[in-house]
C-alpha cells in the first residue's frame, strides 16, 4: 500500500511540471499586455511600416491584426494610454484599395476607418495606423512615415522563428 501511495504521489507531481510550463508559457513578458489569446507589444520606438513588421516578427509574433469589435476596443485603450500614431498588420500595397493583413494575406473581416478613409491620400498611402485621440479609427498612410507599432503574439499559434 506504501508503494501505491508513492507512485499515486509521482503521478501528481509529474502531471503538475508537464502542465506548469504549459500556463507558465501562455503569460506574457514583461513589458507586454494580455488580452484573449493574444500579448500585445506599444512600442516606444519610431520606426517605417516595414521596419517595424520586421522588429515585430524579431520578436516572434507580428504588426497586430484586429479581428473584431473587441479586440479593435482593447487596442483602442491601449492606444489612449500612449501619444502619437501606431503601425497595424494592414495594406494595400499590392493592390491599390484591396486591404488586407499583410502577415497572412488575409482580407479585412473587421473595419474600423475613420469617415472619408481610406482615402490614399498623395496616392502613397498604403499602410494601416491608428492614433491616440481617433478611438478606435483606422486610417491609411504612408509606409514610409516613422512612428509607433503594436505587435501581436498569439499564444495558441506561437510564431517560431
Amino acid at each position: 500500500m506504501h508503494v501505491d501511495m508513492l507512485s499515486f504521489d509521482i503521478r501528481n507531481f509529474l502531471s503538475i511540471t508537464v502542465f506548469l510550463p504549459l500556463y507558465v508559457g501562455a503569460s506574457c513578458r514583461s513589458g507586454w499586455v494580455e488580452y484573449e489569446t493574444s500579448c500585445y507589444y506599444f512600442s516606444t520606438d519610431s520606426l517605417n511600416w516595414r521596419d517595424a513588421s520586421n522588429d515585430c516578427r524579431a520578436h516572434s509574433s507580428e504588426l497586430v491584426i484586429i479581428d473584431s469589435k473587441e479586440e479593435n476596443a482593447f487596442i483602442a485603450g491601449g492606444v489612449n494610454n500612449h501619444t502619437g500614431s501606431f503601425w497595424l498588420d494592414g495594406s494595400d500595397e499590392f493592390t491599390e484599395g484591396t486591404w488586407e493583413w499583410a502577415s497572412n494575406g488575409e482580407p479585412f473581416g473587421f473595419t474600423s476607418w475613420l469617415p472619408h478613409e481610406p482615402s490614399n491620400n498623395r496616392h502613397d498611402e498604403d499602410c494601416l495606423m491608428t492614433q491616440k485621440g481617433y478611438n478606435g479609427k483606422w486610417n491609411d498612410y504612408g509606409c514610409s512615415h516613422r512612428i509607433k507599432f503594436i505587435c501581436e503574439q498569439n499564444f495558441e499559434n506561437p510564431i517560431i522563428g
